[in-house]
């Protein structure tokens, strides 16, 4: 069986020494508000992540979230990254970009210095419950370079006209490759395919019969466009749930300061780091960070409907969509602080708005499946759109950085650049 060396995610959560949280905030913000270093020069000597010096990192943020547990005021670093290769080439490379480690990390509490980094860093990393990949065979060089060679044909293109004969012996050549390489596509599918059986027990095994089944029905509740999942909703009479009420149940206010939406729930960042905004619609790409609280009763219940999302991603999404989502690069699920809290980390294309609409479309059933265990979910979930989306952006947290290796690629720019 090949080795999959699909681009690996890395999430780190770090608690901030207590009163350098503002501290820090200012020197993220900083490298985040010029994250291509153009004003570098200008800047001093203030701190920097020369992100665009790395050959490794397709998306990261770092951003900076309350620490309950910790009490009052405590807050904790997320960085999250997805890169190629091995962690510790990553954490090497990431070592050689930062111009002043201990004036970041230093932070943090426990941070041993430059020599002991990797060591913090795996004590402080958690592992993704779901993940999903657009393009497992894909690195961040090899997006990079598709994006300038296409730039380089459209400059050609604009300059001189192609004879008729060369534009058909290139698109016969074209065709016979993009046959060749749907062939090896399907094989490659089968192939990862083949341990979803293993991934079924597992679950099971630490989740349940019953959360499994219950997961299981509950994500493919609207996917009837599907044949398979169709077939297995009629089977087993599974139909979304009759909405409770025509209205919503979103507060008309909508200026007003976020607050916890029920009992038990939590902001997960302070209102002073919501200054100036989320870092969204500044590139082709977005990025989105939640952090909601778990219903203790229902932990389970969310751990076996992430293991199913994580195996479809895994074993049988096809290359740029997620159950018909096309503007995902890479997403990621996390049961943290012993499963009383999941964290949600999603790279996409396009707006915020268009990004949860098109969630609430294709695959309503599945948001409802994953949320429905976290405090503060409307009654009605995703189906109340105001409400759902109030849900959400009560839970955002802004990131303070956030970089992208080919800001202008969308995953269809992606998937035509492969077809060729």
């Amino acid at each position: 069986m090949p080795v999959d060396r699909a681009p690996q995610c890395l999430t780190v959560l770090a608690p901030i020494l207590p009163g350098r949280d503002a501290s820090l905030r200012e020197r993220l913000r900083a490298i985040g508000d010029d994250i291509n270093g153009k004003h570098l020069s200008s800047a001093g000597s203030r701190p920097d992540i020369a992100f665009v010096r790395s050959r490794r990192i397709h998306f990261a943020r770092l951003a900076i979230l309350n620490d309950p547990d910790r009490g009052p005021g405590r807050a904790r670093l997320l960085f999250a990254s997805v890169y190629d290769g091995g962690l510790d080439a990553h954490l090497d490379e990431l070592v050689s970009i930062t111009s002043d480690m201990d004036a970041l990390w230093g932070a943090c509490e426990g941070y041993p210095g430059v020599s002991g980094f990797h060591s913090f860093i795996t004590a402080h990393a958690h592992d993704a419950d779901a993940y999903y990949v657009a393009f497992r065979d894909e690195t961040a060089a090899s997006i990079t370079s598709s994006v300038a060679a296409r730039r380089q044909r459209h400059a050609q293109q604009d300059a001189a006209e192609q004879s008729l004969d060369t534009s058909t012996n290139t698109s016969k050549a074209s065709g016979l490759g993009s046959l060749f390489r749907a062939i090896v596509t399907a094989v490659k599918r089968s192939v990862r395919g083949v341990p979803i059986v293993a991934d079924v027990v597992r679950a099971v095994l630490r989740n349940g019969f019953g959360n499994v089944a219950y997961g299981t029905l509950r994500i493919t509740a609207s996917l009837n466009r599907y044949t398979v999942f169709r077939i297995l909703n009629w089977i087993t009479r599974n139909r979304i749930p009759p909405r409770k009420s025509s209205f919503s149940s979103a507060s008309l206010d909508q200026c007003s300061p976020v607050t916890a939406l029920a009992a038990s729930d939590e902001i997960p960042a302070e209102a002073t780091a919501r200054a100036p905004a989320f870092r969204e619609d500044a590139v082709a790409q977005n990025q989105l960070t939640l952090v909601t609280v778990v219903d203790p009763a229902r932990v389970d219940r969310v751990r076996a409907v992430l293991a199913g999302i994580d195996s479809y991603a895994k074993r049988l999404a096809p290359p740029g969509s997620l159950i018909g989502i096309s503007t995902i690069h890479f997403v990621r699920w996390l049961l943290i602080d012993r499963g009383r809290r999941l964290l949600f980390i999603s790279d996409y294309d396009g707006s915020w708005e268009s990004y949860i609409d098109e969630f609430a479309e294709m695959i309503l059933s599945g948001l409802d499946a994953i949320w429905e265990t976290s405090y503060g979910m409307p009654p009605d979930g995703a189906r109340d759109y105001p409400a759902f989306k109030r849900f959400l952006r009560s839970h955002q947290v802004p990131s303070d950085i956030f970089f992208a290796a080919y800001p202008d690629a969308t995953v269809l720019n992606v998937m035509a650049d492969r077809a060729r």
